[in-house]
């Protein structure tokens, strides 16, 4: 069966290859088929009728060099993935959110460097101004709400949530993680907020304004912002996760828009992709806004933390190397859908990959793509691809030691922060300080660090005494979501 997939899906590439007239067919736009065979080797394993799988298009000199499905878009109706399959990109999205951006901005709708109090007035005053701009290249300083709806003890991904809500959240947080411009940390938050900036700007949707001025004038007709979950798209994959050694469906019921939600197909987005090359968006300089880097304060590059390359933010876009040749790209991971983007601009070659798997890492496989198609003209050996990163708020950390449970009497009581909102409840159980309430952030005791300082997982909970030496209270401090207060109620 494995084969006759194979067969089935090669046919239905080369078919589409006839009919994609869009972007060109130069006489070199078939190639051999041993580079097809090894591209197709990469996904070997997701290549079969008992697995979710992908969708995969590579591109060269604007002409579609390989277009193919692996796996299968539902388990249940045994239907095969292909590139027609419309998928959710997660945080690919954000390109599309920042493209808007420009687009108003260059209209003289709004102005990059405006304070986002301008439009979004319920926003707290913080001591410095945030701008537009901040939140486009993630130096805001602006927590990110899926670490605060983490700690509330929500369900970030499965549970329903719309832009209102997040933006309900983001207004009762009375602090920044950095101040604005100090640094670049990524947070969903500021491309949501960018979301609910474009829709008073507009009065129209993020959805809707998109539609009608990127999607519709590059011809991605398959292509639309989720904003109401009910609706029935044709040819869209389920998402999936393994649990246990099994595959489950792994969906969300989420509204939200500006950070994520655009659904799509490896054909439409190779539309998108040959705009970097050949605008013909109401955007004159589409290339150099869109790849522009962000800055901080002081004037230097906005450059993101981790990995062994340096690599830049610009808008939704990350500006980086691999093995020695410039790239342009981004990931996405939402529930049970993965996503990769890796654009090589100097030698024209785009790899865009859509899964309807999460147990993938997106941008390696992307990767191991170029090493096929790129393989003359990179100036370095191959890597080994780096594990997919986990939330720095929920790293298990060592176990805790045992403390006299007469000290941690102390701390035990109700606590509530008006910024999340949400009540903690800590109490001494078996001689060690835990939560004791319904959805707590951990089910392991707290690990006292020294004195008034506590821990769980990468998370600190520094307690603060009163006069009288009595808890008063205690402060958060966890990688996105810094200084959140909790107070003692009782």
């Amino acid at each position: 069966m494995k084969n006759s997939v194979a067969k089935m899906t090669f046919a239905a590439s080369a078919a589409l290859l006839a009919l994609f007239t869009g972007l060109g067919a130069p006489p070199h736009a078939v190639p051999e088929n041993d580079l097809l065979r090894r591209i197709d080797a990469v996904f070997a394993d997701w290549d079969r009728t008992t697995t979710p799988g992908m969708s995969l298009a590579v591109v060269r000199d604007g002409t579609i060099l390989h277009v193919r499905g692996y796996g299968l878009a539902s388990l249940e109706w045994g239907v095969l993935n292909g590139p027609e399959t419309v998928f959710d990109i997660g945080s690919i999205s954000k390109q599309f959110t920042a493209a808007a951006v420009h687009i108003l901005e260059h209209r003289g709708r709004l102005g990059l460097d405006d304070d986002i109090r301008t439009y979004l007035p319920e926003m707290p005053k913080y001591a410095r101004p945030v701008t537009i701009r901040q939140l486009m290249h993630h130096t805001s300083g602006i927590r990110d709400y899926e670490s605060l709806q983490w700690l509330a003890g929500e369900l970030t991904d499965q549970g329903r949530h719309t832009n209102k809500d997040l933006l309900d959240l983001l207004a009762r947080q009375k602090g920044l993680n950095f101040p604005p411009g100090e640094r670049l940390q990524y947070s969903n938050s500021g491309f949501t907020l960018l979301a609910v900036i474009v829709e008073r700007v507009t009065g129209r949707s993020l959805g809707a304004f998109v539609r009608d001025n990127l999607f519709i004038p590059l011809g991605m007709s398959r292509t639309f912002i989720l904003e109401d979950n009910r609706i029935v798209v044709k040819n869209r994959a389920r998402g999936y996760s393994l649990r246990d050694g099994c595959f489950v469906l792994d969906e969300t019921l989420n509204e939200s828009t500006g950070d994520g939600a655009v659904q799509t197909t490896v054909l439409d987005f190779v539309r998108w992709d040959r705009n970097f090359e050949d605008n013909r968006l109401e955007l004159p300089d589409f290339l150099a806004r869109m790849e522009e880097p962000g800055k901080l304060a002081d004037g230097q590059s906005a450059s993101m933390p981790g990995g062994g390359e340096p690599r830049v933010y610009a808008s939704g876009l990350v500006l980086g190397t691999y093995r020695g040749l410039k790239t342009v790209g981004h990931g996405g991971a939402y529930v049970g859908f993965r996503a990769g983007y890796l654009r090589f601009p100097e030698q024209k070659v785009s790899i865009i990959l859509m899964a309807n798997v999460a147990d993938i890492n997106p941008m390696a496989y992307c990767e191991r793509v170029a090493d096929i198609v790129l393989e003359k003209d990179f100036r370095e050996p191959p890597r080994l691809a780096p594990a997919l990163p986990a939330n720095p708020d929920q790293v298990a950390a060592p176990a805790a030691p045992a403390v006299s449970g007469a000290r941690l009497d102390a701390y035990a009581g109700e606590y509530f922060s008006e910024e999340l909102p949400a009540s903690y409840a800590l109490g001494v159980r078996e001689g060690r300080l835990r939560f004791v309430h319904d959805n707590p952030p951990s089910a392991e005791p707290l690990r006292q660090d020294g004195g008034d300082l506590f821990s769980f997982g990468r998370i600190q909970i520094r307690f603060q005494r009163g006069r009288d030496g009595k808890i008063l209270g205690f402060t958060i401090e966890s990688a996105q979501a810094k200084g959140l207060s909790f107070r003692k109620v009782r």
